[in-house]
């Protein structure tokens, strides 16, 4: 079942992914710095996020997403979690604008949820070469 979803669901989400983490990106960019930061350079936290966005929430999930569906599932799943976690630091008072707050809780329930089931789709080949295979018996 897993194997099934796995051939079109990342692809679909990889699309969303990338399509709210580049309007969260625009919005971010196209208003003025953040004001009212004492220890933080303003523009330089505006610019860090706006990379860090443009890396891990469209570059390398959109990438990852239309790799060959059955490899390299672990670093995909890192991948997705890491723009996850890119999309939650993006939400936070000092950065957030009025509407990039939906569009990077959007991407961000996106991300997690591929990296949920890229993780799934691991576990699922794991079991399939077990079962294919069989189970290596202990000799004592």
């Amino acid at each position: 079942m897993t194997a099934q979803l796995y051939g079109v669901l990342p692809r679909v989400l990889g699309f969303m992914l990338a399509g709210f983490s580049s309007i969260s990106v625009a919005l971010i960019w196209s208003l003025p710095a953040p004001e009212g930061l004492r220890n933080l350079d303003p523009l330089a936290l505006r610019n860090t996020m706006v990379v860090i966005l443009l890396v891990f929430g469209v570059a390398a999930p959109f990438a990852a997403a239309f790799v060959r569906t059955q490899k390299w599932l672990v670093p995909k799943a890192a991948i997705f979690a890491a723009a996850g976690f890119s999309h939650a630091a993006a939400l936070g008072p000092e950065i957030r604008v009025p509407f990039q707050e939906a569009t990077s809780a959007i991407a961000a329930v996106c991300s997690l949820g591929l990296a949920v089931l890229t993780l799934a789709a691991f576990i699922d080949s794991i079991q399939e070469k077990h079962r294919r295979g069989g189970v290596p018996e202990k000799r004592g």
